[in-house]
């Protein structure tokens, strides 16, 4: 089980934050993972491109700019990232 936390935040100050358990988050489902995190926050879902995902693998964070959302926010950034499980060493294995 994953534990995921969506945030946003205005330059270094936390507006919202919210916690979500997950089995799995592959590049498949991804994009429903990010839209279902902005959901329950409700949130409008960002622009995700591939380039996300690669973040996501890369950092267990994903960052979206405000930029990034058709609708208008207010905030600057939205992260997504996940907590390393201590059971294992690479959730990408």
């Amino acid at each position: 089980m994953l534990r995921v936390f969506g945030k946003t935040t205005n330059n270094d100050k936390i507006i919202s934050e919210q916690e979500f358990y997950l089995e799995d988050i592959t590049e498949d489902n991804f994009f429903n993972i990010i839209s279902m995190i902005c959901e329950k926050m409700n949130l409008a879902t960002p622009i995700i491109l591939d380039k996300h995902y690669k973040q996501f693998v890369q950092f267990n964070r994903v960052i979206f700019l405000q930029s990034e959302f058709l609708e208008e926010v207010d905030f600057r950034y939205f992260i997504v990232e996940i907590e390393k499980d201590e059971e294992k060493n690479n959730f990408f294995e």
